[in-house]
């Protein structure tokens, strides 16, 4: 009688322990998704925070290319959620590739010193929005499949864990060539 009360109790403990590190690995999951999306976010602003110098300085040679770019910096708020950033982070890559196909039309823009340097530093902040994503999408992949495995699902049903969504920009207006 006291063996098979306390091998209970042995299950019992091995039960609770796999559940609370289940638990605990869906919410470290969870939270380096919401990491990876705020690296995306940070590396939105810093693009976000170059536009006005490139604004400045393309004024003078390009005015559609100016105009096209303010509108993109008031379109700037939105509610953070996945779809709305990457929508706008769309719009921006495509104007930014817009105005680098323009660029080739003004050469005094491209020997300015401060435009170069501006356009390296873009360069830069695309790269690293580059692995951002990729980044983000890698951790997106890992937790749905976590929170879809058995034994994980039962507990990331119990507490509400959803799947969700990858960072998507349309691959059309990835591979379409900027008409000026």
């Amino acid at each position: 009688m006291l063996l098979i009360l306390g091998s209970c109790l042995l299950l019992l403990l091995i039960l609770i322990v796999v559940f609370i590190s289940l638990y605990n690995r869906l919410v470290k999951s969870r939270n380096l998704v919401q990491s990876a999306f705020a690296d995306i976010d940070v590396n939105l602003t810093k693009r976000f925070v170059l536009v006005p110098n490139l604004v400045a300085i393309t004024k003078n040679y390009a005015q559609y290319e100016s105009s096209l770019l303010e509108k993109l910096v008031q379109e700037r708020s939105g509610t953070g959620a996945i779809q709305e950033t990457s929508s706008l982070d769309e719009k921006m890559s495509n104007a930014f590739k817009k105005m680098s196909v323009v660029v080739e039309n003004y050469p005094d823009l491209k020997a300015n010193h401060t435009f170069l340097k501006l356009m390296e530093d873009l360069g830069q902040i695309e790269d690293h929005l580059l692995y951002a994503r990729r980044f983000y999408n890698g951790t997106t992949r890992v937790y749905n499949t976590d929170i879809q495995s058995f034994p994980a699902v039962v507990i990331a049903k119990l507490f509400g864990f959803k799947q969700l969504p990858f960072y998507e920009v349309s691959s059309a207006l990835e591979r379409e060539v900027p008409i000026i």
